[in-house]
């Protein structure tokens, strides 16, 4: 029996897709493992993440020294990068605690410097109000 181009294609096209599967699946868990990491780290980090501090941190400075020193909260904020509670992270894949570690940095980082921005811009506002209203020390730092 002869066989012919378009057989010949069919068991290339075969050969390439049987042996591309098991890359996809492995790909497909990792995306799997990854978003799960990802998303337990993002609520984890909401829950742990101290807002309170670090408004009360750029309205304190903002307050005391204007946008100068509210840009001190804001830049702590920035730097400081909390780990992780070891405890969540036992029993897990080293592929899960990697992605884990990364976004809980991350969203950790982006509240506590959402926190202290908001506290600096009020802190701001006040140290403007207080020297327009010429209270005392900081009537003297307002030039107007």
């Amino acid at each position: 029996m002869k066989r012919g181009l378009p057989f010949y294609t069919f068991v290339v096209l075969m050969c390439v897709l049987s042996l591309s599967m098991p890359l996809q699946c492995l790909a497909q868990q990792q995306n799997t493992v990854a978003l799960d990491a990802k998303t337990d780290a993002e609520y984890d980090a909401e829950d742990d993440v101290n807002t309170a501090l670090w408004l009360a941190a750029g309205g304190i400075l903002g307050v005391a020294g204007n946008c100068l020193l509210g840009s001190l909260a804001v830049g702590g904020a920035f730097v400081y990068q909390p780990v992780p509670p070891a405890e969540r992270l036992l029993g897990k894949s080293a592929e899960y605690v990697s992605f884990y570690t990364d976004a809980y940095k991350a969203r950790m980082r982006r509240l506590q410097v959402v926190a202290a921005t908001k506290g600096a811009a009020g802190g701001a506002g006040v140290f403007f109000l207080l020297g327009t209203l010429n209270i005392k020390p900081w009537a003297d730092f307002i030039l107007w």
